[in-house]
C-alpha cells in the first residue's frame, strides 16, 4: 500500500507494506501506522462515491412502504393529515409535521419516527393503537440508518403513490423480457487480439471508442489470478514453476482444465450460489435456532458444481426435486433451497407466518433465477417493472400448496420441514441421547427452581428486615448504592431496590400507607414493630386455618388476607429476579451455570437424526385471494396458478396438476431455453464473478431499476451459448478463461486516456483488480503458512439441530478455529464470525450475487492481531526457515509462497536487514542468537507479506 492507492503493473507497488518495516525499531508500530493510514485513505474514497443503490430502493419497496401504507397512512396521507405530518410521499417525511422533521437520514438514534414506533416515549406512541412487530421497527431502524432511501414522488396538489410500472405491453419490449437473440460476432480490425468470440464483442465496442486493450498479463500474474478465480486459493510454487516451464500454446488452457477438476472449484464456486441461495447455519431473527441439517444443502452445492451438473437441472432440482420422477435423497436435499431462509419462528399467527415464508420464498426464487423483484409486489403492482399483484398471488398459489413447516412444533416455536433418512436403530440410539439431554436440562432446571424458591422463602422471612431498609433511601437511588446499604444487613440488592420501587408505586394501598406515613416522619422503629407483628399474625392465622382446613385458600379477616398475598406475591413486594445472573449469588450461580454448560455441551455434542431440510407438497390450492396490502385478514378476488404474464411466450395459459402445488412446472418453465431470463441472469452471473462486474451490474435485478448491460449482444451470446452447451457451466468457464480479455494485465499503457473515455472499465480496456474475498484471505493465509486442512464436506457447525445458539447468557459459543476452508465455518445469523463481517460477508438473509469490497481500518487491525494471523505467520515461518539454511533463499521462498513471485532486489537487501536486525537484539554472551527470536523475526515479515497489498490483491 503507498498512501492508500492501490499501485498496479509495477513492482514499485507490490509490497510497500514490507519495504516500510525494514528499518528497524518499532515494527508492528510502524505497520499499524501505514495500515491504519493506507485503509483510512482507501475507506474515505469508497465512502465519496455517490451512486444511486437500486437495493436500497428495492428494500423501500419491499421493508417499509408496506408498513407505511398498513399503519401510517391512515392518519398521515393526503387523505388524512394528523399533526401535519405525510408519509405518503418522498417530501412529506422530509418535510415533517408540526413537531419538526420526522427523521434524520442516518441516524435513526435521533429520528423521531424511529422513537416513536419503538414505544419508550409514554408521550410519543405510533401507531397509538398497536406497537410495530420488532421485525417491523427493525426495519424502519434500517431504512432510516441507510439514509431513508425513497423513489415516491410528489405531485401538485398532494401526494402520488409513486411511479407506475411498466405495462405489459411496455414490458415485452424491455431488453430483459425479450426472447434471447442469437447476434453475430462482430467484425473487428484487431482480429489478431481474438482468441473467442467473447474477445471480437469486447474489442467492437472498444474500437468504437477509439480504445486498445491492455497488453496480456505475465505468466506469474495469470496463473495466480486463474488460481485463486477457480479454487479461492494461491498457486503453490511448484505449480507455478510448472507453468512457467510449459511453453505449449495450450499452456494455460491445461492450467484451467486442471483446475476445474480440482475439488476446491467446486468449493470456491459452492460459495458464489451459497451466497445467492442466502445459506446460514441457522435461522437468526426472533428463535436463531440451529440449521443443524443445512450442510447437506451446502454439500449438494459443491457437489453440483465440481460434476458440472447442468444449470437448469440445478434449478429444477432446488424448486422441486422432491417431486421430480426420479427423486431422490440427493434432489430432496437440494429443496433446501427454500427451506433456508430466515423465519419468524415464534409468530403466534401461523397464517401470517405462512404468507410471510411464501414471500421470503418468492423473493429469493425472484432474485436468484430471474433477476427480479418480486417480493415487491406483495402489498401492490410493482412500481417499476411490469408485475402485478395478480402475477405474485398467482406465484403464491403455488407455494401456497408446499409444505415448509413440519407438524412438529416445540411450544410456540414452528419447525421447518425435514426429510428423515434414520433407520430403526439410529431412532432407538436419538431416544436414549434426547433422554440424557433432558436430564441434564432437567438438573439445572431443578436446581434454579430450588434455588429461587429458597430465596423466595429467605426474602420473605426477612420482610420487616426489608420494610425496615427501604425507608433509608430514595426511590431514585441507583442500584449501585442500595448494594451498600443492603449488603451490611444481609438482604439481597435487587430485592430491597424493587421492594423501595414497589413501595412508591404502590403509595395508596391501605397496606404500605402505614410505611409511608412512619418513614416520612422517621419512625423506623415504628415501621419494624408494625409490620413484624403484622406479618407474625398473618404467618400464625395461615398456619391456624391449614390446620383446621389443609384446603384452605384464603383467610376470612380481609386485612390480614391482603397482607399475605402481598407477601406471596412473586412479582410483588418481594419480587426475585427472574434471571439467575441477578438472583444468585456467586457460588450458587456458578453452579448454576455448570449445569447449564454440561447440558449445552451434551447437546451440541450430541448426534442429529440423519435428515435434511426441505419442502414437499402440502394441502394444494388452486387458485389464492390477493392480500389486500398484503394482509392475510383482508382478502380480495381469487387468482389461479399462473406464470407471471410480461415473462410468458405463449399466451396459452398452462396446467397445472391438480393433485399437486405446481412446484415442477414452474421450475420447468424456469428452465425453459424459451424463458427470457434464467440464462441470461446465470452466465452474468459467472461474469461478475470471474470479472468482478457483470455484463449487468445488478446481478440480481434486471427491471426497469437495474442496470441496462454493458454489451447487451454478448449477454445473448453467452445465453445461448450456454444453453447449447446444455447449461454447462464448466464450459462457459472455458469459453470466458481462454479468452484474451480474461488474460489482460490490470495495468494500461494509456491508462489516462482510456480512464477518461471509460472511467468505470465498463467496456474492459484492462482487467479489473480485484480484492480477495473473506474466505480466499484467510484459506490463502492457511494455505501458504501450510496449516490448510482441505477435507471437503460434512457436517461442521458445532451445534444439534434446532438447538439454540445462544445459551441462557445470551453468549454464542460457536468456535472458528477450524483449519478447513472457510466454506465449511458456521454461518450464524445475528452473529457473524469477525473476518467475514469485516471483510464484506454478505447479509446472509438475502440473495447476494454480487459482494461489495470496502476498505476500512478494522480490516487492518484485524490483519495485525488476529490469532489467525499471527498463528499463520508463526507456522509459515517454519516453513521458511525449514526451506533452506541460507536465509537468501528464505526470503525468496517466502515470497514464492505468499506473492507467487521472487522478490526484487531492494526488496531482498531490505527484508534481510529487517529479519537480521531483529534477531540480533538477542544477541547473547556467547554471541548466539536465540532461536526463538530468530523465529518471531522471520514470522513477523511473513505477517507483512500477509498484510500487502500484493498479498489482499489478485491483478
Amino acid at each position: 500500500m503507498s498512501g492508500g492507492r492501490i499501485v498496479a503493473g509495477t513492482r514499485a507497488g507490490h509490497s510497500s507494506v514490507v519495504s516500510g518495516l525494514f528499518t528497524g525499531g518499532h515494527v508492528m508500530l510502524r505497520l499499524l501506522c501505514i495500515l491504519c493510514v493506507a485503509f483510512l485513505a482507501q475507506g474515505s474514497a469508497a465512502v465519496a462515491e455517490d451512486a444511486v443503490d437500486p437495493a436500497a430502493i428495492e428494500f423501500f419497496e419491499k421493508r417499509v412502504r408496506p408498513i407505511l401504507v398498513q399503519h401510517c397512512y391512515e392518519c398521515h396521507s393526503t387523505e388524512d393529515v394528523n399533526g401535519g405530518l405525510l408519509l405518503d410521499s418522498r417530501d412529506g417525511v422530509r418535510n415533517g409535521g408540526d413537531t419538526g422533521p420526522v427523521l434524520i437520514p442516518g441516524k435513526p438514534e435521533e429520528s423521531l419516527l424511529i422513537e416513536a414506533v419503538r414505544y419508550q416515549n409514554r408521550d410519543l406512541q405510533m401507531p397509538p393503537q398497536n406497537r410495530l412487530s420488532d421485525e417491523e421497527i427493525a426495519a424502519l431502524e434500517k431504512w432510516v440508518e441507510m439514509g431513508a432511501p425513497d423513489p415516491r414522488e410528489a405531485v401538485a396538489g398532494g401526494a402520488a403513490p409513486g411511479p407506475t410500472g411498466m405495462t405489459i405491453e411496455e414490458g415485452k419490449e424491455f431488453w430483459s423480457f425479450q426472447p434471447v437473440a442469437d447476434p453475430e460476432v462482430p467484425k473487428v480490425d484487431g482480429a489478431d487480439w481474438v482468441r473467442t468470440p467473447i474477445d471480437a464483442f469486447l474489442l467492437a465496442r472498444l474500437e468504437e471508442q477509439g480504445l486498445q486493450p491492455a497488453p496480456p498479463a505475465d505468466k506469474r500474474t495469470l496463473i495466480r489470478r486463474v488460481t485463486f478465480d477457480l479454487t479461492g486459493l494461491p498457486p503453490s510454487p511448484v505449480e507455478v514453476k510448472a507453468f512457467l516451464e510449459d511453453k505449449s500454446p495450450d499452456a494455460f488452457a491445461k492450467v484451467v482444465d486442471r483446475l476445474l477438476q480440482s475439488p476446491h472449484y467446486g468449493v470456491r464456486w459452492g460459495r458464489h450460489w451459497l451466497d445467492v441461495a442466502r445459506y446460514a447455519d441457522s435461522n437468526g431473527l426472533d428463535e436463531n435456532l440451529a440449521f443443524g441439517n443445512a450442510w447437506r444443502y451446502r454439500d449438494y452445492v459443491v457437489d453440483a458444481f465440481n460434476s458440472d451438473k447442468p444449470f437448469d437441472r440445478f434449478l429444477i432440482e432446488q424448486i422441486a426435486g422432491d417431486l421430480l420422477p426420479d427423486a431422490s435423497r440427493e434432489t430432496k436435499i437440494a429443496t433446501g433451497f427454500l427451506v433456508l431462509g430466515a423465519k419468524v419462528l415464534a409468530e403466534p399467527d401461523r397464517d401470517k407466518l405462512m404468507m410471510d415464508t411464501i414471500d421470503e420464498q418468492l423473493d429469493t426464487t425472484g432474485k436468484a433465477f430471474m433477476g427480479m423483484t418480486l417480493g415487491c409486489v406483495r402489498c401492490h403492482d410493482h412500481k417499476f417493472d411490469p408485475l402485478k399483484q395478480t402475477d405474485y398471488y398467482a406465484l403464491a398459489a403455488v407455494f401456497k400448496g408446499t409444505k415448509t413447516f413440519g407438524d412438529t412444533n416445540t411450544g410456540a416455536i414452528k419447525h421447518w420441514h425435514e426429510y428423515s433418512f434414520a433407520t430403526d436403530e439410529d431412532r432407538e440410539k436419538l431416544k436414549e441421547v434426547d433422554a440424557r439431554i433432558a436430564e441434564l436440562k432437567g438438573a439445572a432446571s431443578s436446581f434454579k427452581n430450588k434455588a429461587m424458591a429458597a430465596l423466595r422463602t429467605e426474602a420473605r422471612s426477612k420482610v420487616t428486615e426489608y420494610l425496615v431498609a427501604a425507608a433509608g433511601f430514595d426511590p431514585s437511588m441507583p442500584l449501585t448504592q442500595v448494594e451498600a446499604i443492603a449488603e451490611p444487613l444481609g438482604l439481597h440488592p435487587r430485592i430491597l431496590h424493587h421492594c423501595r420501587l414497589h413501595l412508591d408505586y404502590h403509595r395508596d394501598d391501605p397496606l404500605y400507607q402505614p410505611w409511608h406515613e412512619m418513614a416520612a416522619a422517621g419512625d423506623v422503629e415504628g415501621i419494624e414493630n408494625h409490620y413484624r407483628a403484622l406479618f407474625d399474625e398473618v404467618n400464625a392465622a395461615w398456619a391456624a386455618a391449614r390446620k383446621e382446613n389443609p384446603s384452605v385458600k384464603a383467610l376470612e379477616d380481609e386485612r390480614l388476607e391482603a397482607a399475605r398475598v402481598a407477601l406471596n406475591d412473586a412479582t410483588g413486594l418481594l419480587n426475585v429476579p427472574p434471571k439467575p445472573e441477578f438472583a444468585f449469588d456467586e457460588e450458587t450461580l456458578a453452579e448454576y451455570d455448570r449445569l447449564m454448560e454440561e447440558a449445552r455441551i451434551y447437546e451440541s455434542n450430541a448426534p442429529d437424526e440423519p435428515a435434511a431440510m426441505g419442502v414437499a407438497d402440502g394441502e394444494i390450492v388452486a387458485e389464492l385471494p390477493i392480500h389486500i396490502r398484503g394482509s392475510h385478514l383482508n382478502l380480495g378476488e381469487p387468482v389461479a396458478r399462473e406464470f407471471p404474464e410480461v415473462m410468458r411466450v405463449s399466451s396459452v395459459r398452462p396446467i397445472f396438476p391438480r393433485g399437486g402445488s405446481g412446484r415442477l412446472e414452474l421450475a420447468r418453465w424456469m428452465a425453459s431455453t424459451q424463458h427470457p431470463l434464467t440464462a441470461r441472469v446465470y452466465v452474468n452471473r459467472i461474469w461478475r464473478w470471474h470479472f468482478g462486474t457483470g455484463i449487468v451490474a445488478t446481478t440480481d435485478n434486471f427491471g426497469a431499476l437495474g442496470d441496462r448491460p454493458s454489451h447487451p449482444e454478448l449477454l445473448d451470446w453467452l445465453a445461448r451459448q450456454f444453453m447449447e452447451s446444455g447449461w454447462s457451466t464448466k464450459e462457459l468457464h472455458r469459453l470466458i478463461l481462454t479468452s484474451s480479455a480474461y488474460r489482460m494485465a490490470s495495468g494500461h499503457p494509456d491508462e489516462s486516456t482510456a480512464a477518461a473515455a471509460d472511467p468505470e472499465n465498463r467496456l474492459l480496456w484492462k482487467f479489473p483488480m480485484q480484492r480477495l474475498e473473506a474466505e480466499q484471505i484467510r484459506d490463502a493465509v492457511l494455505a501458504v503458512s501450510g496449516r490448510l486442512d482441505d477435507t471437503i464436506g460434512g457436517k461442521t457447525v458445532p451445534l444439534r439441530n434446532r438447538q439454540f445458539v445462544f445459551n441462557h447468557t445470551s453468549v454464542d459459543h460457536t468456535k472458528y478455529d477450524s483449519l478447513r476452508r472457510a466454506i465449511y465455518l458456521p454461518v450464524i445469523r445475528n452473529n457473524l464470525y469477525t473476518l467475514f463481517e469485516q471483510f464484506d460477508f454478505p447479509d446472509p438473509t438475502m440473495p447476494t450475487g454480487s459482494r461489495n469490497s470496502t476498505t476500512v481500518a478494522p480490516q487492518a487491525l484485524l490483519l495485525l492481531n488476529s490469532g489467525l494471523m499471527m498463528d499463520s505467520a508463526e507456522a509459515m515461518a517454519g516453513r521458511v526457515l525449514e526451506s533452506t539454511a541460507a536465509d537468501e533463499g528464505r526470503v525468496q521462498y517466502a515470497y514464492e509462497l505468499a506473492l507467487g513471485r521472487a522478490p526484487t532486489a531492494s526488496e531482498l537487501e531490505r527484508a534481510l536487514r529487517f529479519v537480521t536486525e531483529l534477531s540480533a537484539q538477542s544477541l547473547t554472551d556467547a554471541a548466539t542468537i536465540d532461536p526463538a527470536a530468530e523465529r518471531q523475526a522471520w514470522a513477523l515479515l511473513c505477517q507483512s507479506l500477509f498484510a500487502s497489498n500484493e498479498f489482499m490483491y489478485v491483478r
